[in-house]
């Protein structure tokens, strides 16, 4: 089932962890759909925010954020 909505989930363990579920991602419990990940400290010069992780499925769209505060 494709997610239509936006999701937060916060980590369990972690207050300072999360994870943003972007429309069109299938599920947190599918397994292996990620295909690659940007950081946005990678792209960004001079970026000050929190570590933020693009999720990029194997059709090259942008699925979720991995929020790591």
């Amino acid at each position: 089932m494709i997610n239509s909505k936006i999701y937060l989930k916060v980590s369990e363990n972690d207050p300072d962890v999360a994870y943003l579920y972007l429309p069109g991602h299938p599920g947190e419990k599918r397994k292996n759909i990620v295909k690659s990940q940007i950081r946005l400290y990678d792209v960004i010069k001079n970026y000050k925010g929190p570590d933020i992780y693009l999720d990029i499925d194997y059709e090259d769209n942008v699925i979720g954020l991995e929020i790591l505060g």
